[in-house]
């Protein structure tokens, strides 16, 4: 806990701008990672972000670009760099996002989509005619929406199908969204292939004639969508980029691993080096277009596997529902049967996304293969932004991986995720963190620190921090450098920002926390069901009426509840021990998901189905159907499963079941979260407050305190301390929580016999010996107390010394210098209002002061205890700082002091003597907003100014820097 090995500690997203870079400079990076307490790089060609639209490259890249002797060498050396320092590197699968690698065109194993032509033909007409041609998808999806490259135009299509309906009716031209429903009748179906000639031409007459019918072709055809762009004038497929591979079948994944097999791995090596240093095969989440996501022989797979024709449907899938993000027009014609009202979500949606889950499922576990072949693991951010089925995906990989950005920051989206993982009990879920849409060198460690927090309370255990650019010169940029994302997006961390210098104290707070939500199992109270295709980050459960009483809950898909972890085992399932499965108004189940539901009920396991009950299942087939009501009808009436209306009746139900949360919380105020992990001889509890105010809580944990001894983890020192307030029963242990805004605890139960710090009274209080004595409180701070009240010296006056970091006069350098500003016997105001000259200044302030420990006989003598990291005896000081901006350390007579928590900035001082004076130092770092702000038009990146690329810089105010508020010492 004190020192976790690089397996547990927190990773950079890496980001190398192209070969050209120095192999020194990644290898100086690759220290820097670790001394400061990183445990791992995600290794990522970055290409500036594939080099979308027309731009050059501003290097070489038929020379500098993936895969080719340049980057193997590259690689080489920054791997063998990782293994002299000690940490671990996850690497991409290809350039920009790993989504494709270098290839001839039109090679098979590139991304597909299927393609839609359609003619209409009136009353009392045929067709003689070549066959509808296909058409383009719109604009929106062509174009690469800015951020992705576009599908090129070049290639012919293969005709898949031609299909004839009778049509019912249409809407007019939708003013917003610019299309229009044509609503088909589904029984008039009729294929048209056998009508066509010379594979183009088709004559046809529609069998009422006194009807109007559309004729539809179907065509596939390459994306041709690059991943990332190739040098200027390349002379061989290397040299030209990477393509898009397709998703959706084992010939995808293939294709990556064939290059990699080729033209990487088969320097022995880097081949050696991998299997060392090399810990995770990587993709970024998916971002690629296509009019309908599709694969080569689908049709015919759908066919196997569900026994029926997917043909008849086809023109019901291309909606919005079915693109990137589902949320893109295709045509400006959009097809339904009927009258259906869920026009782009139809039934049949369900077969359509499964067959093609199916597809990613066979790439997903062609990589977990091959990358266990090799010697390494394999993750990735499976399925979301595509009509898929995620929950299902996540069990086949080693490492998930999610993100704050495109889950939204969402504590109920996060849980979603970690759902799957818990019950397949994976120690590593990992997500990618701290990218916001918000100027770069903008983000302060306790924004950054709170989205990790919230992370760990959705069940996270793993943070890739988002990110860290090579800090190397590139052409055409100036300092502070290499910036992704042409100033998008936060954030740039490495040694170009002051809070660099402290930043060991921030991710040795990270990954200590990670190294306890990685250790034993997951326990979590109640498991909901959750049916997503496409899954989008959203709030599923709708009330805090179970949070606020301390239930913690996953989400579990169809797919999982399958599997052969989902067994019950004492009424409760899987290794999490949920207790009940709840349904909140899900209405789709696979018939093999209802029957194992009606085992787990008959087993022990209770169950609640809130609102609407399953009535819809995949394949959509007439026996399918009646084989799920069947089986809900039998679920239903199993003697542990429940039924209510709205879910303002579950704490009741859960209560009436004594089911309770295995951590009951009452709180003053919410949200408050707790996580429990269990080994064998010990079992942690995390708890964050997730609001902005401190809260009181007590927290009752369902344990026999003869077997459990409470101690106190300080992830920000690393002590473990004995916790000496609590009260305790035969089956629960109270503790008293007092948590600051945004703090965090960690709560371990040591199955040992009590501390002899403690007498054991009559009732089973656990009760403090009385007289000055040594107190753990619950924010892990220990101290010596006594009856009488604590003297406070508030130190009002300090000297400042002000590093003011800026750019050397030739800003291309990517040089930092340093220019010092001194104050005598100022107050702790803003650097602004001690003077206008320091508006546009960041870097680190230095205050200094002195002070004279007081003789009062009414203060405690002082020793050692448990968590100091002084042994001297004599008194104690708590120095209580105001919040902190960004990072801060203190030092006391020139000696460092324990790390400090930014939201709780209280700093044991110990070993002081009476009547001694003591100099006192607390440094402060900033970011660099206000330096870029100021010179946001001399800025620049590849040529790009931030001013441009970044608006906000010219419309966010200036930052007021500088330790501000009141510091105090209490004796």
């Amino acid at each position: 806990f004190l020192d976790p090995s690089p397996k547990y500690r927190p990773k950079f997203r890496y980001w190398l701008p192209d070969a050209s870079v120095s192999p020194g400079i990644v290898t100086k990076d690759i220290h820097d990672a670790k001394a400061v307490g990183a445990g791992g790089l995600e290794y990522l060609p970055f290409y500036l972000y594939g080099l979308v639209g027309n731009a050059t490259p501003p290097t070489d890249w038929t020379k500098y670009g993936f895969g080719t002797p340049a980057f193997n060498s590259l690689l080489k050396s920054s791997l063998k760099a990782a293994k002299d320092t000690g940490i671990l590197i996850d690497y991409a699968l290809g350039a920009n996002q790993g989504q494709g690698v270098p290839s001839e065109v039109m090679t098979p194993g590139l991304s597909v989509e299927l393609l839609m032509g359609n003619t209409t033909i009136t009353p009392y007409g045929g067709i003689s005619a070549p066959v509808p041609q296909p058409h383009q998808p719109s604009s929106s999806i062509t174009s690469g929406l800015t951020f992705m490259h576009p599908l090129e135009q070049f290639g012919t299509p293969n005709l898949t199908a031609v299909i004839a309906y009778q049509v019912l009716s249409q809407t007019p031209v939708s003013s917003t969204t610019g299309s229009r429903t044509v609503y088909l009748n589904q029984s008039s179906f009729i294929d048209l292939m056998p009508y066509v000639q010379d594979g183009w031409a088709l004559v046809w007459n529609p069998p009422d004639h006194t009807k109007t019918y559309k004729i539809l072709s179907f065509w596939e055809a390459y994306t041709n969508q690059r991943s990332c762009a190739g040098g200027v004038n390349a002379t061989d497929f290397i040299g030209n980029g990477s393509w898009t591979v397709d998703h959706f079948s084992k010939a995808g994944a293939a294709r990556v691993t064939d290059f990699w097999n080729q033209y990487i791995l088969s320097d022995k090596e880097i081949s050696s080096l991998l299997k060392s240093v090399g810990k995770y095969a990587w993709e970024d989440s998916m971002e690629q277009l296509a009019s309908l996501y599709w694969s080569p022989g689908l049709l015919q797979r759908f066919q196997n596997t569900y026994g029926y024709d997917l043909l008849p449907y086809l023109p019901l899938f291309f909606t919005p529902s079915n693109t990137w993000n589902g949320a893109l027009p295709v045509y400006n014609e959009v097809f339904a049967f009927g009258n259906d009202t869920n026009v782009g979500n139809s039934v049949y949606q369900l077969d359509y996304r499964k067959v093609l889950n199916d597809g990613y499922q066979d790439y997903l576990l062609h990589f977990e293969q091959w990358t266990h072949s090799i010697g390494t693991e394999y993750s990735t951010q499976p399925a979301y932004n595509l009509p898929l089925q995620m929950l299902s995906d996540i069990l086949l990989l080693d490492a998930p991986e999610g993100e704050s950005l495109g889950f939204g920051r969402l504590t109920d989206a996060y849980r979603q995720f970690a759902g799957p993982a818990h019950l397949a009990n994976k120690s590593v879920i990992s997500t990618e963190l701290g990218a916001v849409n918000v100027p770069p060198y903008s983000l302060r460690v306790p924004d950054l620190l709170q989205q990790i927090k919230r992370s760990f309370a959705g069940g996270f255990t793993m943070n890739v921090l988002h990110g860290f650019p090579t800090s190397t010169p590139y052409p055409n940029t100036t300092w502070p450098g290499y910036t992704t994302f042409y100033y998008a997006f936060t954030e740039m961390w490495n040694s170009i920002q002051p809070a660099w210098q402290h930043m060991r104290d921030t991710l040795d707070y990270v990954g200590r926390n990670q190294f306890v939500l990685q250790q034993g199992s997951p326990r979590v109270d109640l498991a909901f069901y959750l049916y997503a295709s496409p899954w989008a980050p959203k709030t599923q459960y709708n009330s805090t009426n179970l949070r606020d009483l301390g239930y913690t809950y996953d989400y579990l898909g169809p797919d999982n509840l399958i599997s052969h972890q989902a067994t019950v085992r004492d009424g409760n399932l899987g290794i999490p021990g949920y207790q009940a499965l709840i349904f909140n108004h899900q209405t789709v189940s696979t018939v093999e998901t209802a029957e194992s539901l009606v085992n787990m009920a008959s087993s022990g396991l209770r169950m609640i189905f809130v609102g609407q009950i399953p009535d819809q299942t995949y394949p959509t087939t007439a026996s399918s159907q009646a084989a799920l009501i069947t089986a809900v009808k039998r679920l239903l009436s199993n003697e542990n499963v429940y039924q209510t209306a709205t879910i303002d009746q579950l704490p009741t139900i859960l209560a009436k079941l004594r089911i309770a949360p295995r951590t009951s919380l009452s709180c003053s105020s919410n949200p408050v979260y707790s996580i429990w992990r269990s080994s064998n001889d010990l079992n942690y509890i995390y708890f964050f407050n997730d609001q902005a105010k401190t809260t009181q809580c007590t927290a009752k944990i369902s344990v026999a305190a003869f077997t459990a001894t409470p101690y106190i983890y300080n992830a920000w020192t690393g002590s473990q301390t004995p916790l000496l307030q609590y009260t305790a029963t035969n089956s629960t242990i109270s503790v008293p929580l007092a948590l600051k805004s945004n703090e965090t605890l960690i709560l371990a139960l040591h199955r040992s016999p009590p501390s002899p710090f403690l007498k054991c009274t009559h009732n089973h209080t656990l009760a403090l010996v009385t007289g000055p004595t040594t107190l753990t409180s619950s924010s892990g701070m220990t101290s010596r107390i006594n009856a009488s009240l604590p003297q406070a010296t508030n130190l009002t006056t300090w000297d400042l010394v002000i590093e003011d970091w800026h750019s050397a006069p030739n800003r291309f350098a990517v040089k930092t210098e340093i220019t010092r500003h001194s104050f005598k016997n100022v107050a702790l105001v803003p650097w602004n209002q001690i003077s206008a000259s320091l508006i546009p200044v960041s870097g680190i302030g230095h205050y200094t002061t002195k002070f004279t420990v007081p003789t009062s006989p009414n203060l405690p003598p002082s020793s050692p205890s448990p968590s100091s990291s002084n042994s001297s005896s004599g008194l104690v000081g708590l120095l209580h700082l105001p919040l902190i901006q960004h990072t801060a350390r203190v030092y006391l007579n020139g000696k460092v002091l324990p790390p400090i928590d930014p939201v709780n900035p209280v700093v044991e001082m110990t070993g002081m003597e009476a009547g001694k004076e003591y100099e006192l130092e607390i440094m402060v770092t900033t970011t660099l907003f206000n330096r870029i702000k100021a010179e946001a038009n001399e800025t620049m990146v590849v040529g790009q100014k931030a001013a441009v690329l970044q608006p906000k810089y010219g419309t966010w105010l200036f930052e007021e820097y500088g330790l501000v508020g009141s510091v105090v010492v209490v004796w």
